[in-house]
């Protein structure tokens, strides 16, 4: 009985190591390359602090010291909470963000929350298609000046970031 048990866990793990060697070599296509291979680990992070900014995010016009003093923004990049470069106060009216991120397909969102007399109220901001895309040789630009209404409100419910793409280096 000992025998058998030593001759079926020898069967299995030649069966795996087989499985194993098979398995490692991939082939592919010289134009499938940049999809299929991923890297073998990320990039050291001085490297990657080094990257350009190629996402610049501004929103202009989202308090002021009169009607929208209690006014502020939220961005959202695939649902992550950005906080902007600059120190915030109840009268900041332009928002900037400047990102470095990698090549692909975002859903970026800002979420403007407007002291509309006696309560809060928010509305959306977004890009006119839902995602919108990093490309490794440009810079992706995001700008909206507010339209607001007496109350600091936005004229209109769902407002459009105007997008642009610029070459890396301007």
């Amino acid at each position: 009985m000992k025998l058998y048990r030593t001759i079926f866990k020898s069967a299995m793990m030649l069966s795996l190591i087989i499985l194993i060697g098979c398995a490692g070599t991939q082939r592919i296509k010289f134009d499938e390359a940049y999809l299929r291979i991923k890297p073998a680990a990320p990039l050291p992070e001085a490297v990657a602090k080094k990257q350009p900014v190629n996402l610049f995010v501004k929103i202009e016009n989202v308090a002021d010291a009169r009607t929208s003093y209690k006014n502020h923004l939220d961005l959202y990049v695939n649902n992550f909470l950005i906080e902007p470069e600059q120190e915030i106060t109840n009268v900041t009216s332009d928002y900037i963000y400047r990102l470095s991120l990698q090549p692909g397909i975002y859903k970026i969102k800002a979420i403007y929350h407007a002291s509309t007399g006696w309560e809060e109220k928010s509305f959306k901001i977004l890009p006119r298609d839902a995602q919108v895309m990093i490309f490794p040789d440009k810079k992706l630009v995001l700008k909206v000046s507010l339209k607001k209404d007496s109350w600091g409100a936005p004229v209109d419910k769902i407002t459009n970031f105007n997008v642009t793409y610029e070459a890396l280096g301007e």
